[in-house]
């Protein structure tokens, strides 16, 4: 049985566990980038395709001959080959988002993986929990939720605010195919001044990073813009002040980041509850954040301000929220659906008249038409209802139907 949810605890190893994780997690980075260094040349010299079962026989030669390769527990390097295969299948997935993989760099997250059969996990009292891994002993966890399922993966990571337990569970619920409590349809349009609007006129947004954080932030990235000058220059090795600027920034960053995913799952989990159909723009995010800066032959123009709007989206967490929202739609039974984002922000909902004069600001919408005012989001939100409702609908391509699309040429 496959893992179908995940329980995430927070972590507190010794400091010689912690030190022992942190060489692992280079580790599991340096297998990363060993294969799949190895299955592109492979591939680009001599056409053999390489998968986990054949670089596993090497990784085991290989651990009889390198000492820190051997320290690994061996499921966690055979994790990392299954992963490498993993990203190759979601790569060549016309349905899946992911980009071909990548080399991952050393200031990335760590992380060591491991099957379910080669841990063990115990609850210690009420609050607290303790799993045991192979080669490190029992490392002490928070346990804030029970795991309601059998673990069929591990993963132990670390971000700026320590370290993370996240097991991959088999609950054995059977996803819903029907909404207990059908309601009716609602569509979502996400922003860039309040990250989402619904059809039923709620606005709904969050400050993921105070004041406060924000200054201290900027001060530190250009203290860690001055040192790392001073040491280019000088041709040194990082310095602890700089390692403790990195801390910092990496500790801001954290808490940003959970306070986006907390926002939204909260967000998906009352929208799932209340709606059966959910509607929401197919957004090619990942093209929508691509740099403008070109090339030094053609460079681009209004470098600086696609940059920050490039923030702005990431800020907001668009496709965190709409994987939050799959996520919940399997619990409760809801169908989200994705239509073209095309002319959404510029189509009346009253009449249906289209004209870019009609969206005067970010916030604000005035039909030329009609004189029809509203939110502009929540008119936008409207709009994607509508298609949604009218059979604007597709599983990784989406094609409008005829009347739809008939209706919106009439409309324009």
């Amino acid at each position: 049985m496959q893992a179908d949810t995940a329980r995430k605890y927070r972590a507190y190893p010794t400091t010689e566990q912690a030190d022992r994780l942190t060489g692992w997690g280079h580790t599991c980075r340096a297998i990363w980038n060993v294969a799949l260094e190895q299955r592109q040349w492979l591939y680009d010299q001599h056409r053999v395709t390489l998968n986990a079962i054949d670089q596993s026989r090497e990784l085991t030669a290989a651990r009889a001959e390198i000492e820190w390769l051997a320290d690994l527990p061996a499921q966690a390097g055979q994790q990392v080959l299954r992963h490498l295969d993993q990203a190759y299948k979601n790569f060549w997935n016309l349905n899946h988002p992911a980009a071909f993989p990548t080399r991952r760099k050393r200031g990335g997250r760590l992380t060591v993986s491991l099957p379910g059969q080669a841990i063990a996990v115990r609850r210690l009292n009420k609050r607290w929990g303790a799993v045991r891994v192979p080669k490190l002993g029992e490392i002490r966890l928070r346990w804030s939720r029970n795991l309601d399922g059998t673990v069929r993966n591990v993963t132990i990571s670390r971000d700026g605010l320590g370290w993370h337990v996240a097991f991959g569970i088999a609950s054995g619920c059977e996803p819903k195919t029907t909404h207990d409590q059908p309601g009716t349809p609602v569509g979502l349009d996400r922003g860039v001044v309040c990250a989402v609007a619904d059809s039923d006129g709620g606005l709904h947004n969050a400050v993921f990073i105070s004041d406060r954080e924000l200054a201290a932030k900027v001060a530190l990235e250009r203290r860690r813009a001055r040192q790392e000058t001073t040491r280019k220059r000088a041709v040194a090795r990082t310095s602890n002040r700089a390692r403790l600027v990195h801390n910092r920034l990496a500790k801001i960053s954290a808490r940003t980041a959970r306070r986006r995913v907390e926002f939204a799952q909260q967000l998906a989990h009352r929208v799932a509850d209340t709606h059966d159909l959910i509607v929401i723009e197919a957004l090619r995010i990942g093209n929508m954040t691509r740099s403008a800066k070109g090339t030094v032959e053609a460079p681009g123009r209004n470098v600086a301000q696609k940059a920050g709007l490039n923030r702005v989206i990431l800020d907001k967490g668009w496709y965190g929220f709409e994987l939050a929202l799959r996520n919940q739609a399997r619990r409760t039974g809801s169908m989200v659906m994705r239509v073209p984002a095309a002319f959404t922000s510029q189509r009346c909902a009253a009449c249906g008249h289209v004209a870019s004069a009609s969206r005067e600001s970010q916030a604000r919408f005035r039909c030329v038409a009609c004189g029809h005012i509203a939110h502009a989001d929540v008119n936008a939100a409207i709009n994607i209802r509508e298609l949604g409702t009218a059979g604007w609908a597709g599983i990784g391509r989406i094609r409008p139907s005829p009347k739809a699309a008939s209706t919106i040429r009439g409309a324009a």
